[in-house]
């Protein structure tokens, strides 16, 4: 059924697309539950069209499971998820133009602080209606957000303009993942804040901190939200760490568009980077950098056929790439190759990919491009 409906979803282009399956999202979600306090609120990041899976499915495959809180890069996808009919909380990390302020408020959807500036900005814009806002605080990212020593007078200014309800505090681990000394600083700095601001009566309701790294690796730091992304999506943010009950739940996937035997000797692709060192058999797949596949896994990457790997051999180009198939027995035109996912009891996961390219998994996820067709599935079954 997977297969049909792959087929029809790709039409009459290459025979290339993902496959998302929605039985995995929320069995994901479940297990990000059982992580963290009953009390504790899980705020969905959705940011990047679901770092690739798609938003409004994924966001309605969380809501299915229990999911209240979500939150997203920008006004215009938190807007999409609103006319989808998804009815949780949620709350925008970017910044919102000032004309839009109204149109944020009239959905019901928060915005991030971040400085004390933009805080009068947007009680301006706001007018005569009230604006929910989060306060975010730099503890050592150095990004986005009033440092540390300011987020005080900066919570002080926001609670004396009464058109604005701070709803949140929060902050962001910058290697949660690798460092757990700079970990627990900020989360010292944070706390720090917090606690000054229970003192003065102002602590807004939600403090939070922890992304998907955090979650596994501080906690301590739970507080009243977490902010789980790459976990929803089945993949551990700490490399070489399996998380059990984690499954992902993208794949991958094209099929082989021709095959032809080349003799020893023979240059692959541009650059004649690779040199066959034998009669070989290469197969070709309809995918390349413009949907993602990256030019950095040239020479390096191996995908599945037929359950076992064949490695990618030669450059990687815009909408083609070669693979060794001489191991690989019977191959065809029309054989199903994955790319990213699982087969024939092995598997090729974003981080292996990332790995390769020098990069992280989140890359790889989001990298695949918006015109790869999606389809969607819900366990062995299509979803509807």
């Amino acid at each position: 059924m997977a297969i049909e409906n792959a087929e029809a979803m790709t039409g009459l282009g290459r025979p290339t697309w993902l496959e998302i399956d929605l039985a995995r999202i929320r069995g994901n979600y479940s297990t990000v539950r059982d992580l963290v306090p009953v009390q504790t609120h899980i705020m969905c990041v959705l940011k990047d069209d679901a770092y690739g899976h798609g938003a409004v499915r994924v966001a309605r495959a969380l809501q299915e499971a229990g999911a209240d809180w979500f939150a997203l890069t920008t006004l215009e996808e938190a807007l999409k998820l609103r006319n989808a009919g998804i009815t949780g909380r949620m709350l925008v990390f970017g910044s919102v133009p000032k004309t839009a302020v109204p149109l944020a408020i009239r959905h019901h959807i928060a915005m991030s602080i971040p400085s004390q500036d933009a805080g009068q900005e947007m009680s301006t814009s706001a007018g005569h209606e009230r604006v929910t806002v989060h306060l975010k605080v730099d503890t050592g990212m150095g990004r986005a957000g009033v440092l540390a020593d300011g987020a005080m007078d900066a919570l002080r200014s926001l609670h004396e303009l009464e058109n604005v309800d701070v709803e949140g505090l929060y902050s962001h681990f910058s290697c949660a993942d690798s460092d757990a000394s700079y970990s627990s600083m900020q989360f010292r700095r944070f706390e720090k804040l917090l606690h000054q601001a229970t003192v003065e009566g102002i602590r807004p309701p939600i403090a939070h901190i922890s992304n998907s790294a955090g979650i596994l690796t501080m906690k301590q730091a739970m507080l009243e939200a977490v902010r789980p992304g790459l976990l929803l999506y089945g993949l551990s943010p700490l490399e070489g760490v399996p998380i059990p009950g984690l499954k992902p739940a993208l794949s991958f996937k094209t099929r082989v568009v021709a095959c032809k035997e080349v003799p020893a000797g023979y240059g692959i692709s541009y650059g004649r980077t690779y040199l066959t060192f034998k009669p070989t058999l290469v197969a070709l797949l309809p995918v390349g950098y413009s949907d993602g596949y990256s030019r950095m896994l040239s020479n390096k990457a191996s995908v599945l056929i037929r359950g076992r790997r064949a490695p990618v051999i030669g450059r990687v180009t815009m909408d083609i790439v070669m693979v060794d198939v001489s191991d690989v027995p019977g191959v065809r035109v029309g054989d199903e190759v994955v790319l990213i996912g699982e087969a024939g009891g092995q598997r090729i996961t974003a981080g292996d990919l990332g790995s390769l390219m020098r990069s992280i998994s989140w890359e790889v996820l989001t990298l695949v491009g918006k015109l790869v067709p999606r389809v969607y599935l819900d366990g062995d079954s299509p979803a509807p």
